[in-house]
């Protein structure tokens, strides 16, 4: 599937010489780009109970760069100081299904390393202050001008006390005004802060990047949770030792083997767990169950056109994985064993014809699998 670099270079350019290496301008990267929301509608959105919004001021009685974290309401928009504030809110392409297209001009990226789209919005002067990220971002002007500042050496001594890591000695290297449709990607840490030249929305497209101990310990404790509680540590050849607070080494290699023998990553189960644990959601947006299960493939298809579209959920992340003959199929970390034609076709589109989804098909468990999804909400039929 081709896909093009927004601005004038290419897709393997970028990857080669930027991409998780330097930082990146393009100048009018999405030329007469608009914001999928205005501040007002921004702003509704923050209101909304299961929604992730936070409103950063720089400067507030209860001390600097202050966070309040939503949901919100209108009297705290009403009563908001004229300047040096930002509203974020995180997520966006799970709530409009139309700010999904900002997230899918960057499939040249892996889809499991996607994280959201954030957008921005700050009245003159307002920021959410210098510091780094463990990710890398594409920060999309959208509305307005914001002043960027970067710095890939810095001091990463941060102030005592704010809710976020604001640096304490932060100094600009380089410095640019970003207009409309201009685009700066930063890969992981390299120190920036953006203020707001006067009214502004920025767009951030954000890939994560799981450390080592998020997968380590997350992997280890889903391994733990299926082992069966009965099994136990044992020695029926123990002797008499010398020494009898000596941790020997026949204890630590049976020790040592139970360990091993669990851990490993080698197996389908490694994949599954790995394929559920990126297409989980982070946020805690989830797509809404059908109120009418569909009961069998045939009945799905009944009544359908050719050209009838079944549609991803904009809450839920497909994910899919070869396993010789076959494939797992993850959304939102569940995993469905099916043929690799229809995982790939699935996970691949966001929105396909019902004659696109029939020539899919490849075996049985493809059709109990596309029932299970609608019947979830992961797919919504038209």
């Amino acid at each position: 599937m081709p896909y093009s670099f927004p601005g004038d270079i290419s897709v393997d350019t970028f990857l080669q010489q930027y991409w998780q290496k330097k930082p990146l301008l393009i100048r009018k990267a999405f030329p007469g780009i608009r914001s999928p929301l205005t501040p007002d509608e921004l702003a509704g959105l923050a209101c909304e109970d299961g929604v992730n919004s936070r409103i950063v001021f720089e400067r507030h009685s209860l001390g600097p760069w202050h966070v309040e974290h939503g949901p919100f309401n209108d009297d705290d928009f009403s009563s908001l100081p004229e300047h040096d504030w930002t509203l974020l809110v995180t997520d966006v392409e799970k709530h409009v299904p139309e700010a999904r297209q900002f997230i899918d001009r960057f499939r040249f990226i892996p889809d499991w390393r996607t994280d959201d789209l954030m957008i921005s919005y700050a009245p003159e002067g307002g920021s959410v202050g210098p510091h780094t990220d463990a990710y890398d971002v594409f920060l999309i002007q959208v509305h307005g001008q914001r002043r960027w500042m970067i710095n890939p050496e810095y001091d990463d001594t941060c102030l005592e006390g704010p809710e976020l890591s604001i640096l304490k000695h932060f100094t600009a290297a380089r410095a640019w005004i970003l207009d409309p449709g201009d685009m700066l990607y930063l890969p992981p840490n390299v120190a920036h802060h953006g203020i707001a030249v006067n009214e502004c929305m920025t767009c951030s497209v954000g890939f994560r990047a799981p450390s080592y101990r998020s997968v380590v310990s997350e992997y280890a404790e889903s391994i733990a949770a299926g082992i069966d509680q009965s099994l136990r540590y044992e020695d029926p050849d123990l002797q008499c030792q010398q020494h009898p607070a000596e941790i020997t080494d026949g204890a630590l290699t049976r020790i040592r083997s139970m360990v091993a023998k669990n851990l490993r990553v080698e197996d389908d189960s490694f994949v599954r767990w790995f394929g559920r644990y990126c297409s989980e959601s982070r946020g805690g947006t989830h797509a809404i169950p059908r109120d009418e299960p569909i009961a069998s493939y045939d009945e799905l298809t009944t009544g359908l056109t050719t050209e009838s579209q079944i549609t991803q959920s904009p809450a839920a992340k497909f994910l899919f994985a070869r396993t010789g003959d076959s494939a797992l199929l993850f959304v939102d970390g569940n995993s469905f064993t099916a043929s690799p034609l229809f995982a790939s076709t699935i996970a691949d589109n966001r929105s396909i014809t019902a004659q696109q989804l029939i020539e899919s098909i490849d075996c049985d468990a493809d059709q109990l699998v596309i029932v299970e999804l609608c019947n979830r909400g992961y797919l919504l039929v038209e």
